[in-house]
């Protein structure tokens, strides 16, 4: 077993969210699989692979191109590819002369179907212990930095739809990016369509384990190829190394390290 609860990081007692839901675990039932009523999961990274990073800053790229800066500085085609604040995007559209709006829904169209074309042709897929998805007895939803269209796009391309109950990620508008991780928006409105209070969220990031931390929740740092020798500032519950030893945690079969 690869997972482990990091060392001096004791599971919180968090306050009870109420609800209403039918379809809510309940405690006892929560108790009997671990202590998690449900699994939450970040999308890229985790549970599909992540696609290479040139043709994500050509989308970057072609996005400056479409509002008219045809040499725009590396740092900021990094920090339009890869993600920046609405401060940090409002700032460099700035200093470019250009409509901070139009520029990111130019790279959100590019990237999409950057994206999409990626999943069609095999080159964003679904780690192969993604299956072990399907065999959980508690809901599993989507938290996502990526856009929606695209989440739910690959979910259709690979099958997975069936598999998760709820996905909240981005919608392809600015506004979007100050609801984005590391606040903890998208998993508390997962949480809240689910019914739980209870989730084990997994992630690839450090954002990933401040927005866990910020939503009272537990957290599960998985490492990847692309993250394995990644430090954390932050410390999750526990680290892993599959979706099985996540699997394994929610049923309660992963030993805690002490």
């Amino acid at each position: 077993m690869s997972s482990r609860r990091r060392a001096g990081h004791p599971k919180r007692s968090r306050p009870r969210r109420t609800t209403t839901r039918a379809s809510a675990t309940t405690r006892s039932e929560c108790d009997s699989m671990g202590g998690y009523d449900s699994l939450l999961l970040d999308h890229d990274g985790v549970v599909v692979d992540v696609l290479d990073s040139a043709p994500v800053r050509q989308a970057a790229l072609d996005a400056f191109a479409a509002v008219g800066v045809d040499a725009p500085e590396d740092d900021h085609v990094e920090l339009v590819a890869f993600g920046p604040t609405y401060d940090e995007l409002v700032s460099l559209s700035e200093h470019h002369g250009v409509d901070h709006a139009t520029l990111w829904r130019h790279r959100d169209d590019n990237l999409a179907d950057t994206l999409r074309e990626a999943a069609r042709d095999g080159g964003k897929q679904p780690y192969p212990d993604a299956g072990v998805l399907a065999g959980l007895e508690v809901p599993t939803g989507i938290v996502s930095n990526n856009q929606r269209r695209v989440v739910e796009f690959i979910a259709e391309q690979y099958e997975l739809t069936e598999q998760f109950a709820a996905i909240q990620a981005r919608e392809p508008h600015v506004d979007s990016l100050e609801r984005k991780k590391p606040e903890p928006v998208f998993l508390e409105s997962v949480m809240e369509d689910l019914g739980v209070s209870e989730p084990l969220y997994v992630g690839d990031r450090e954002s990933d384990v401040v927005a866990g931390e910020r939503a009272g929740v537990d957290t599960a740092f998985i490492r990847r190829e692309h993250n394995a020798d990644v430090s954390l500032g932050r410390e999750p519950t526990y680290e892993v190394e599959s979706l099985e030893d996540v699997a394994d945690i929610v049923r309660g079969t992963a030993a805690a390290e002490d």
